[in-house]
C-alpha cells in the first residue's frame, strides 16, 4: 500500500474546473482512495456513515500494515476482493471504475490518469493529462531506456 500512497503524494490533488472546491492535501486525498477499519468492526455500519461518492478500497485488519481482508466500497456497498495483497486489491479497485462505469474521484483524477495511461496503457496518447502526469511518466520511461 505504501507504493500506491507514495504515488498519490507524487501526483497531489489539484482543484480544477469552475467549481470552487478547496484544495486538499495528499493525506486528505488518500482518504478518497483507501480507508482502514479494525478487524471485528461492522463494515455495513462504517459504510452507512461514509459520504464517499466514488469507489474506494476498504482495508480491514488489526493494524494498517497487517491487513487481512480488502473490500471495494461502491455506493456504500462492500464488494469483497479476491486479492490477498494491497497492490492486487488496488488493481481490482481500478478495474471496478470500468466495470461499474464510474468516473474517477475528482481529487484523484491525476493519480488515476497516471495509472490508466502508464500502468495499464489505456488511452495513453489520447487521455487528457496534466503536466505533472506527463512529467512523471516521461521520467519513468527515461529510466527504462
Amino acid at each position: 500500500m505504501s507504493s500506491i500512497l507514495l504515488l498519490l503524494h507524487l501526483l497531489p490533488p489539484t482543484s480544477k474546473g469552475q467549481k470552487k472546491t478547496a484544495k486538499i492535501s495528499s493525506a486528505q486525498a488518500a482518504k478518497h482512495l483507501v480507508r482502514y477499519l479494525k478487524e471485528g468492526a461492522s463494515v455495513t455500519t462504517f459504510l452507512e456513515t461514509t459520504d464517499a461518492r466514488q469507489p474506494f478500497l476498504l482495508c480491514i485488519g488489526e493494524q494498517k500494515n497487517k491487513i487481512q481482508r480488502f473490500f471495494i466500497a461502491v455506493d456504500q456497498k462492500p464488494i469483497p476482493c479476491k486479492a490477498q495483497t494491497s497492490v492486487a486489491a488496488f488493481d481490482e479497485l481500478f478495474k471496478a471504475h470500468y466495470v461499474f462505469s464510474v468516473s474517477y474521484d475528482e481529487v484523484l483524477c491525476s493519480f488515476y490518469t497516471f495509472v490508466q495511461t502508464t500502468v495499464y496503457n489505456i488511452d495513453a496518447g489520447s487521455a487528457k493529462e496534466n503536466p505533472r502526469v506527463k512529467e512523471i511518466r516521461a521520467r519513468l520511461l527515461q529510466c527504462d531506456s
